[in-house]
């Protein structure tokens, strides 16, 4: 990848955790409502809101008027946040702009922008960016990342680009089986599934029935939550292809993942793992979250980022101390521009005032802190600061006890939010040096490049019909692949993978013929 290109490029992480959301008020987009303390007209802005309940509560409506206060002061507008859950922004956002529904700032998550540019659902970003964006395009990748066919259509977060992922095991149980000289641990190590297993087979043998040693995630298709080898999707899913890290180097030919001998040797572990009890027999039916599973006390630990300091933060989350045993070394994917990201619906009737709204997370970032954080001394306290570096305690051992609490981490330019205690103050200057420190050999070369589906829009919803129908119990060891994996592989090829396989293949050497000129 162009070294130009890299220096303006951040990227998404998730944060995984959870509360609520809300909406109110009717007045078309673009009316004119009430006025700022100047007397000014303020232009109301629908914006969805990611959440995982239906319900709202007095710590939601504190953040939003603290919100308010700051918007309509400095930016003429009143925001109205709208819940929505995140993996279904899109459908619900399609279903309310073609019903003329109000709503003005919608929400992409882990799929194509190009579902939404198809149907003529959202406009075109480039101009209002460049006239009331700037500070997104300086804090965040939007440009390199949320294009389409030419065009910017969405709007990202900020922060990392490079990727790491491993093993979080709770340190209970890593200190009581002496882990750490039993697998001859260092800060440098990379983990095998081999040694990873061994481990299982150590705290197994200890802990008995009804102890099990690895969470399967019940909302990616991605083998070990991305952490068994390293690809990089084209197409924001498996379903478009993926081209695959091989002797120490991306390869350009588009493949089947499925397909791939990895993962036939994948699936006949995960088998075995779950004929061994180290998964747990309800593991692929399960409608609880791996946070709420692994916080558990018959559970060992799961598959994670292994960025640094991923431990101590998710340990936050589920309430124990955790050790990280990362097994991929970072890479940078591109995941064929499928992050979540921001964008404007071409029923809005202010874009200009959308776009300001948006901006304004970027541009201050204490209106990010209050959505994502809520506020000083209802939700968090301040430990220390040190210049623009600050560092923050929750205000209660059960986070999802405050009185708000947001679950995805999306909202601005993260590296200049503040830290959770005990993640040290610095932590996001040492991400973003990690993260310019990842070998250009392990940076994927498709960064940029975007997949027009509508060639095969058919086949890639068929097909993702039959990905969703197979990975859970595959990753959940569930089903025996000596049968189960032919039976997948076939379905993908009436499904029509090959169809979109090929398509893929000649718009991606396509691309990167432009691409060298």
């Amino acid at each position: 990848m162009k070294k130009k290109v890299l220096a303006a490029m951040l990227c998404v992480t998730m944060t995984a955790t959870m509360l609520a959301g809300c909406g109110g008020g009717d007045s078309g987009s673009g009316e004119k409502e009430d006025t700022d303390a100047g007397g000014e007209e303020l232009t109301e802005i629908i914006w969805q809101y990611p959440t995982t309940i239906d319900t709202t509560g007095e710590g939601f409506i504190n953040m939003e008027n603290a919100l308010n206060e700051l918007m309509e002061k400095d930016v003429g507008v009143h925001v109205v946040f709208e819940p929505v859950d995140l993996m279904d922004s899109q459908n619900d956002a399609i279903l309310k702009v073609s019903a003329g529904e109000k709503l003005d700032i919608m929400l992409t998550a882990f799929t194509s922008i190009g579902n939404v540019v198809s149907k003529g659902l959202v406009i075109p970003l480039d101009d209002l960016l460049e006239e009331h964006g700037q500070d997104i395009l300086e804090h965040s990748y939007t440009k390199e990342m949320c294009g389409y066919q030419g065009e910017t259509y969405g709007v990202c977060t900020g922060d990392t680009l490079g990727r790491t992922y491993g093993y979080l095991i709770k340190k209970e149980y890593w200190d009581k089986y002496n882990l750490a000289e039993e697998t001859g641990w260092s800060e440098d190590k990379f983990y095998t599934t081999e040694e990873l297993e061994h481990i299982f087979e150590i705290v197994k043998a200890g802990e008995g029935d009804n102890f099990y040693c690895d969470v399967p995630w019940n909302t990616t298709q991605e083998p070990m939550n991305n952490g068994y080898m390293e690809y990089d999707e084209l197409a924001g899913s498996l379903a478009g292809g993926v081209l695959m890290f091989e002797d120490g180097k991306f390869d350009t030919t588009v493949r089947n993942m499925f397909e791939t001998e990895q993962y036939k040797e994948y699936c006949e572990m995960r088998y075995d793992w779950a004929k061994k009890g180290y998964i747990a027999p309800d593991a692929a039916t399960t409608t609880e979250m791996p946070d709420t599973v692994v916080a558990q006390k018959n559970y060992l630990g799961v598959c994670y980022w292994a960025h640094p300091n991923s431990a101590v933060t998710y340990g936050t989350t589920v309430g124990c101390e955790l050790v990280c045993l990362p097994m991929v070394p970072r890479y940078m994917p591109y995941g064929g521009g499928s992050v979540i990201q921001w964008s404007i619906p071409n029923t809005c009737e202010n874009p200009e005032k959308a776009m300001e709204a948006l901006n304004y997370i970027y541009k201050n970032p204490e209106a990010a802190w209050i959505i994502e954080f809520g506020l000083e001394g209802e939700e968090y306290e301040v430990v220390e600061e040190d210049g623009d570096l600050k560092q923050i305690r929750w205000l209660a051992d059960d986070i999802q006890s405050l009185p708000y609490y947001m679950p995805y981490g999306i909202w601005g330019n993260t590296l200049q939010w503040p830290v959770i205690e005990p993640s040290p103050i610095d932590e996001n200057v040492s991400k973003q040096e990690w993260d310019d420190a990842v070998p250009e050999e392990r940076i994927s070369p498709a960064m940029g490049y975007s997949f027009v589906e509508e060639p095969v829009s058919t086949e890639m919803a068929a097909v993702n019909t039959v990905i969703e129908q197979y990975t859970p119990s595959l990753n959940c060891g569930a089903l025996d692949p000596e049968k189960a994996l032919p039976e997948f592989l076939d379905a993908l090829e009436a499904a029509g993978m090959d169809k979109i396989l090929e398509e893929q293949q000649k718009q991606f050497d396509a691309w990167l013929a432009e691409e060298s000129k």
